[in-house]
């Protein structure tokens, strides 16, 4: 599949067999990450969490239900969730640092699409976990990491087909 056809068919999947990569799509999804763009090559204030154990999975859709107040499965049943978090120079991470966060996660959901594999970018269920000491320490971060964003992996039976993409989807203005 060439980089246009994969764009053209990327989309965020919800539903998953249970089967997640195999070592080897993962080895190819791992590198995707790396070659990401980061902002000032801050390379050392990144972290890449590949989470299949099955009880982290659990809490942190029981967080997002509880924190909610509504019965979710935020995860969608994916069997693998690729966790990307950031060493913040400040507090708090800053835009360019979840921008960086996102560009690994982008890359990540290319790669898997390329692959044939399902993926979703995951954002609300982590930020909600982060406000949980005891779930973040299942993460096993490197101290001073705060989780930024993920997202899940896992083989689908849904198709991948070319989308018709319209001219003007996001509108545009070009100034010359």
């Amino acid at each position: 599949m060439d980089l246009f056809e994969t764009l053209y068919r990327r989309k965020s999947v919800r539903h998953y067999t249970g089967k997640g990569p195999t070592d080897e799509q993962l080895e190819i999804i791992l590198k995707a990450a790396y070659a990401s763009p980061v902002v000032s090559g801050r390379f050392a204030d990144m972290h890449v969490t590949v989470i299949k154990r099955k009880e982290i999975l659990e809490a942190i859709e029981e967080n997002a239900s509880k924190a909610t107040g509504v019965r979710s499965h935020p995860l969608y049943g994916a069997p693998v969730l690729i966790l990307v978090s950031v060493h913040p120079k400040e507090e708090t991470p800053s835009n360019s640092e979840y921008s960086s966060a996102a560009m690994v996660v982008h890359n990540m959901a290319l790669a898997a699409t390329a692959l044939g594999l399902g993926s979703c970018d995951i954002w609300g269920s982590l930020r909600l976990a982060n406000e949980r000491d005891q779930l973040v320490k299942m993460y096993e971060l490197p101290q001073g990491f705060v989780a930024c964003c993920g997202v899940i992996i896992g083989e689908t039976d849904e198709d991948f087909p070319v989308r018709d993409i319209p001219e003007e989807k996001i509108k545009t203005k070009i100034l010359e």
